[in-house]
């Protein structure tokens, strides 16, 4: 079966280039790839809700430890809905792996989050610092290189990626983190968040949903 990314460009100013090199990368390791333009949680939903299954799952976003959105304010979502939907929409395959483009403050929490709303997401990837838009494709880069050309253990990719260049690329893994006391506590203080987020999702969350336009 043909390996699959999602590229999630969810904010504006996110550059055209930086799609362009991710997915023109990952092609020459026979990666298929989607790209969606994510403007609303309408949006979010329906590319998640393609009926495609992902390998990767890119997200090109502003972020912080609580919510990623876009600079035009279209677009703001929990992370507790974010996993919601991903675990709802099962659109990723077992040991999937989540590039977050954005987070470089409180990936911990982000990994936490996304990992007590869905047990089918196994690593989250990002970076730990801040760095310019140029090194972070290069770290990206060579996290995919050593994973799909070199096969190696997603943390180990990342460990490799500081070793290259000096990149704090931090891949979180959940069996490491679910045995953690600071990830257990987590949990039982956001068990409510997590609940809400599933109780928030669409009905039909099997059946794309499109936005009401306003009459005039």
């Amino acid at each position: 079966m043909d390996k699959r990314l999602l590229v999630l460009r969810a904010s504006e100013d996110i550059p055209e280039q930086e799609v362009n090199n991710i997915i023109t990368q990952v092609s020459m390791y026979g990666v298929i790839s989607d790209v969606y333009d994510i403007k609303s949680y309408v949006d979010l939903k329906n590319a998640l809700n393609n009926g495609n299954k992902y390998d990767y799952v890119y997200l090109a976003t502003h972020g912080c430890d609580t919510n990623f959105g876009n600079i035009s304010g279209s677009l703001n979502i929990s992370w507790f809905q974010f996993g919601a939907l991903i675990c709802a929409t099962e659109c990723n395959k077992s040991g999937s792996i989540f590039l977050h483009s954005c987070c470089r403050g409180g990936l911990n929490q982000v990994a936490y989050k996304m990992f007590n709303c869905c047990n089918n997401i196994d690593f989250i990837c990002g970076p730990r610092n801040n760095i310019s838009p140029v090194d972070l494709i290069m770290a990206f880069n060579l996290f995919l290189y050593y994973k799909e050309f070199k096969h190696l253990d997603p943390v180990v990719c990342a460990e490799k990626v500081k070793n290259s260049i000096d990149i704090r690329l931090v891949c979180y893994d959940r069996l490491d983190v679910e045995s953690e006391y600071t990830y257990i506590a987590h949990c039982d203080l956001y068990s409510d968040d997590v609940n809400k987020a599933f109780e928030e999702l669409p009905t039909e969350i099997g059946t794309p949903i499109v936005e009401e336009t306003p009459e005039p």
